[in-house]
């Protein structure tokens, strides 16, 4: 399939969103995104670092919505071209840092990002910072899988999931390298209920741009993320980490 990871966006027919921290993608509280943007929502600090550069969000009301893109199987598209349809293979990176520790519940700190748990997917840190992914594919209601290996620590790591429904498997990663792995003995795509739009540092419910959300909050420091409508390999995976490490410092 090949991806082709250039900096700051990824060359493939299969990208669906790209957010990078590079200070040419800001815009007062715009995160200028390919082909979506992220509107930041009470104020969220945009950090240059070098090439990179960050948001970081305070846990307790501040959060960023995605411009037009929706997923799923039901309901009617809203926006001109902002049907995205559903997921039978994806690939989400995220460059995250926070050093957020509250073991009393998993979800305690949605979400990298989020089009809802229960109806499409949504990818996270735990709330004593495994790494978790979760999603509604019909089959697996809600796979809420969560790796042994922390991200909280207060240094940059490159959290990855890649989930394939023809392949059955779901893998996390941590900074390039694989942390788990899980199969199936049935899978199918992701998005198979209604129709739900997204945020960056906050939970999804909702069913139209900017609409209803968990009010959980993340508490960290998100640099990139990037989307892919395919399930992409170890090698392809290890280019990520590879190619925008030194940008992070790590």
């Amino acid at each position: 399939m090949g991806v082709s990871i250039q900096q700051p966006m990824p060359h493939s027919d299969k990208l669906e969103l790209c957010l990078d921290g590079a200070v040419s993608n800001i815009d007062g509280q715009t995160w200028k995104g390919y082909p979506f943007d992220c509107v930041m929502v009470n104020s969220p600090t945009y950090t240059q670092l070098g090439s990179a550069g960050y948001w970081t969000f305070n846990g307790s009301n501040q959060y960023g919505y995605l411009k037009e893109v929706n997923y799923g199987a039901n309901g009617p598209p809203v926006g001109t071209g902002s049907d995205h349809g559903v997921f039978y293979d994806l690939t989400c990176h995220v460059w995250c840092n926070t050093t957020y520790n509250n073991g009393s519940s998993w979800s305690n700190n949605w979400a990298w990002i989020d089009f809802d748990r229960s109806e499409v997917f949504n990818f996270f840190p735990t709330g004593n910072g495994r790494i978790g992914f979760a999603g509604k594919d019909g089959v697996n209601d809600y796979f809420d899988r969560f790796t042994s290996t922390t991200v909280n620590d207060g240094n940059w790591h490159l959290a990855t999931c890649v989930y394939s429904s023809s392949g059955k498997y779901l893998k996390i990663y941590k900074d390039g390298e694989i942390a788990n792995t899980w199969t199936f003995s049935n899978a199918e795509y992701l998005g198979d209920r209604s129709r739900r739009w997204g945020f960056i540092g906050e939970g999804s419910e909702a069913a139209n741009e900017n609409g209803g959300r968990n009010s959980i909050y993340h508490d960290g420091k998100i640099g990139r993320v990037v989307l892919f409508k395919a399930a992409y390999t170890d090698a392809e995976v290890a280019q990520e980490w590879e190619t925008h490490r030194g940008r992070f410092g790590v």
